[in-house]
């Protein structure tokens, strides 16, 4: 059973986590964002939409049971490509442009704030109910969600693998891609 101390340590993981994409992309022009350094390293803006988009899912999803808030932002962030998801061929991903950086930190900030006030005031049975209309669907294996579980899976355990895990992997691809643009890192 999920406490309030456990609730605790995940809001202030997923809060650095956030803090640190703040960092990440706040001096980031629309061209460093879209930069494509050659085929098979993926453009920075492929690390963004992706994340983002899942935690905005996952929230929407698992917590509010409510819209993306891609629904009201998305609209025009996309200059090229679509949104990744896992399994994506890279010829795809390679593709992927975001139109206006700073619209992009707009959509994220949004998202990240909704994600900290979701896992802050949702009640508590709810991070150990189970997250899928199955108790352990087949698409979690091979993936962090299928190491980290046993048994039927949890919101919890989606927040843990889909918000802090990913979020914490996905930035040092944009710590990378930072440095191929000439900026420093942030972590």
């Amino acid at each position: 059973m999920t406490s309030e101390e456990a609730r605790g340590s995940l809001l202030r993981r997923v809060t650095a986590v956030h803090h640190l994409w703040r960092l990440a992309v706040r001096d980031l022009t629309t061209e460093q964002v879209n930069h494509f350094e050659r085929p098979g390293v993926l453009p920075l803006a492929f690390s963004l939409i992706h994340c983002v988009h899942l935690e905005d899912q996952s929230a929407a999803r698992l917590l509010a049971r409510g819209p993306l808030l891609w629904e009201t932002h998305g609209p025009g962030l996309l200059a090229a490509g679509e949104i990744p998801a896992r399994g994506t061929p890279m010829a795809v991903a390679e593709r992927i442009r975001i139109a206006d950086a700073d619209a992009w930190r707009r959509y994220q900030d949004a998202v990240h704030l909704r994600t900290e006030q979701l896992v802050r005031d949702t009640p508590l049975a709810r991070f150990d109910e189970q997250a899928f209309d199955e108790p352990r669907p087949a698409r979690v294996e091979g993936g962090f969600l299928g190491l980290i579980t046993v048994g039927p899976v949890r919101v919890v355990d989606c927040l843990e693998a889909y918000v802090y895990q990913h979020g914490l992997r996905h930035l040092g691809e944009i710590e990378h891609s930072r440095a191929l643009v000439g900026l420093g890192g942030v972590s």
